[in-house]
This record gives structure tokens, sequence and C-alpha cells, in this order.
């Protein structure tokens, strides 16, 4: 089987600038017998040695396509407030020139695979070809998520830019092709019910997120003694800002009873102030902004912490701690989409309450936290699999 991918960014090991990483876990472990051939506009700047790695470990080859004159002239002279005006994200206008459309063509794929949410113009190129159109979130349920915060109230940019967005992928998604050859693949599945109804009738699937990288051997379970290692990963971003805000407020208040329980680390930017702040009441805390190998970092801990306040989709770096064998406690942000069920595979909270009642109960019973964790990667290996995710994939060209 021969499949074409068109792609705005090029997929990656590691998420680079963009969500590369779900295409290229789609892909490692794909059958044998399907040859893909990737066309990419490289939005996410992988350098040429980059790319000939990915072009390696995935067996396939990676051609670049030039990015539309009239975008780098937007670029060039600094008119990219001209989007404010346009009825669709910006990137929805681009196609790929008619040379290119007949140069794949001429390579009688069985299938042509797309990869972004606003590519939907090109796969309209091939109406003749099954296509999968593969969106890593349903962006107008993102917008709409987003206006029902209220920290978005207090940034009056940051409310402006979802007030203006939100009608453009409403637009765009709206006139997605819902014909019988092309099928919608999202990872989350309040994103497909969502497109359903911006657009009755069209061919959304979801499927499970593939896994990422698991580090070689599996640890051996056992949390750390006389502290259990806590890690709290990524950015302080608007993702986390809000619940996180939350969450450490009431660990700075409830010191007296966690402190001495957690040894706590910060993988990422943006938690200086709230280093400073658990530092002062009394727990032992570090903050990494900078690793060489991310798994093998993840991997050195028990238990991660995700309070996620608001996003769609899938959340990779909660699979990247799941199936490395961490404990994972999380908001129902944090764990949408993943095959964990809360006080079986995971802990899920809804409330600084529950959160209180989770952390401090971990210590007291840590075979119990133990035996989860163990059975959240279990969990993930089944259902997340990307042997199996990548089958599914496929299957949807048939």
């Amino acid at each position: 089987m021969r499949i074409v991918l068109i792609t705005q960014i090029t997929p990656a090991s590691e998420n680079v600038r963009g969500t590369s990483a779900l295409p290229y876990h789609l892909m490692v472990h794909r059958p044998t017998d399907v040859e893909i051939i990737i066309y990419s506009f490289n939005g996410n700047q992988l350098s040429g040695t980059k790319i000939k790695e990915v072009e390696e470990e995935l067996n396939v080859k990676i051609k670049l396509l030039p990015r539309p004159v009239w975008l780098t002239w937007a670029f060039r002279l600094h008119l990219l407030f001209v989007r404010l005006f346009l009825k669709c994200p910006m990137l929805n206008y681009m196609r790929l020139p008619s040379k290119i459309v007949e140069g794949i063509k001429a390579l009688q794929p069985d299938g042509v695979w797309v990869y972004g949410q606003e590519m939907s113009r090109v796969a309209k190129q091939f109406a003749d070809f099954k296509r999968v159109h593969t969106l890593p979130d349903c962006q107008s349920l993102y917008y709409y998520r987003m206006l029902g915060r209220r920290f978005v109230f207090k940034n009056w940019m940051m409310f402006w830019r979802n007030v203006m967005m939100y009608p453009k992928y409403l637009r765009m998604e709206g006139v997605y092709e819902n014909s019988l050859t092309v099928r919608y693949h999202l990872v989350g599945e309040a994103d497909v019910e969502s497109l359903r109804n911006v657009n009755p009738g069209i061919q959304a699937h979801f499927l499970r997120h593939p896994h990422y990288n698991v580090a070689e051997p599996q640890k051996q379970i056992a949390f750390s003694k006389p502290k259990i290692r806590l890690l709290v990963a990524g950015q302080n971003n608007l993702y986390m800002q809000e619940a996180a805000e939350e969450a450490f407020d009431m660990m700075f208040h409830k010191a007296d009873q966690l402190k001495n329980h957690y040894e706590i680390t910060f993988l990422g930017r943006g938690w200086e102030s709230t280093v400073v702040r658990l530092k002062d009441a009394g727990y032992d805390v570090a903050q990494i902004t900078f690793v060489p190998d991310y798994i093998e970092e993840v991997r050195k801990h028990d238990v991660q912490f995700t309070p996620i306040a608001i996003g769609t989709g899938t959340k990779g770096k909660v699979l990247d701690a799941l199936s490395n064998g961490l404990l994972v406690v999380g908001t129902p942000f944090a764990l949408e989409n993943i095959a964990v069920e809360n006080g079986v595979s995971c802990v899920g909270y809804h409330s600084n309450e529950e959160l209180l009642a989770a952390l401090t109960d971990i210590p007291h019973h840590v075979e119990r936290y133990e035996q989860m964790a163990e059975k959240g990667r279990e969990a993930i290996f089944v259902e997340h699999g990307r042997r199996h995710i990548s089958q599914q994939l496929i299957d949807l060209f048939k």
C-alpha cells in the first residue's frame, strides 16, 4: 500500500514548534507493507540534518514544499494583520501548485493523508483519491472552551484573539468536505462530537493517541523513600496557569500535611515564583528548564501532577508519564481521551479538596498507588499502542 502524506509541519519524535509528534508515532510502527512518501511545508523548520534522521527512523522519503509566495511576502512586509479581515484562518488558504499536485497523482497512491487543521483546501485537490485528514484538535472547540474560562477575560489581547479566531475556525470546519471519500481523524471524543455538530454528515472518527517513546528497560515501579518524587512537567502557560495557581496555593497553605512526604521537581519554564513560594513553605523543590533526554528525566520520578485548566485532544506529556510507569494525578482536561480510570489506573480530581485528599493518602498507602501506576502503564500499552493505532489509521483508507 502506498500513501502520500501532505503536512504543514514535518514529523518528529517530539513536538518541535508544533504537534509534530503525532504523525511521527502514527508511522513509526506502521504495517511493514505500507510505503509512505511525505510532502512537507516544514512549518516547524526542522533542519536538513534532522529531516534526514526522521527519514531513516521512519523509513520514508520527505520532500519539502515551497512556502506560497503570498505567505512569504506577508511575513516579509509584516502584513500578517490582514488575517484579521479573512473569513478563515490564514493558513487555510494554502494550496499546492498544480505541478506538484500532478506529480503526486502520478505516484498513483492508494490514499492521500493530510495533516493539520488548516489543510482542507489541499485535501480537496485530491478529490479522486481516498483521503484521511488528521486533525490534532477540533480548533473551534478549543476556542469555545477558552471563551468559557474566567482567566481569559483578565487578558484583553487573549480575549480578543479568541473572539476573532473562534468564528474563523467555525467557518473553516463548517465547509470541510463531507463526501464519502474523505474521513477525518481526531484524537479527542469531544473533538469528534463538536466537528459533527459544526458539519453534519462529516465522516469523523476518534482514534486513541499513540503513546510516545518508552525508555528501555521498563522501570520497576517502586516509589522513592523517604520522600515520593513528584514531577510537574511542562511550561507554566495558559493551559496550566489557572489550575496550577489554585493547586499550589492549596499546597502552600497545607504544607504541614504534605511537605515531609514529597520532593517536587518542576520540569519546564515559568515556575520560578512557585518554586520560591513552596521553598519558603518548607518543601524540597527543584526546577529544571532543559534536559537532553526528556523521557530519561521523567522516569526518575514516581508521580506526575498535571493541573491542566483547559485544552482539547490528548495530552502527550500525560501519555509519556503513564507509559513510563508514573502515577498520574490530574484534572479532567489532563486525563481527557486517555484510556485510564480514576481510582484504578490514575488519580483524577475536580477540586482542591479532592487533590489534598489524594496527596495526603498516597504516602500512607504506597503499595496501592504503585499498583495503580502499573495498571496505568498497562492500559497505555494496550489501548494506546503505536502498532495498534497505526493499523486503525490505515484501515480508514479502506
